[in-house]
């Protein structure tokens, strides 16, 4: 059993040293999208117009529309990580979430360094 759990540690450990876990998005030349922990680009154009922010206060509504009437489509947690699609409306930014979830949080509530 010990063996086991050794090997399965041993093995993610590996796979984490071979693949990385940066989670800054992966800016490149033309060539195919890369993907870095989650988020997927298609290159230098991709990353020039997108940032890596984080959520900087608890439970954060990521919103369908920038209203803050508009449907939730999920809850941030404190130090989520983003991208912003680079579009601004009002107080809203467009931003797209670790799983892929495209859509509008306050821009107030986002912050280029890790919060803590």
């Amino acid at each position: 059993m010990f063996r086991l759990i050794a090997l399965a540690l041993t093995s993610t450990f590996t796979l984490l040293f071979l693949v990385g876990t940066s989670g800054e998005p992966v800016a490149q030349g033309p060539g195919p999208a890369v993907m870095s922990a989650g988020f997927m680009g298609s290159g230098a154009d991709e990353a020039a117009q997108t940032a890596l922010q984080y959520v900087a206060r608890p439970h954060q509504a990521l919103k369908a529309e920038p209203d803050n009437a508009a449907g939730i489509l999920h809850i941030l947690p404190y130090g989520a990580p983003l991208l912003t699609l680079g579009e601004i409306q009002g107080d809203f930014t467009k931003v797209r979430d670790g799983s892929g979830r495209v859509g509008f949080v306050r821009s107030d509530v986002l912050t280029a360094a890790f919060p803590g």
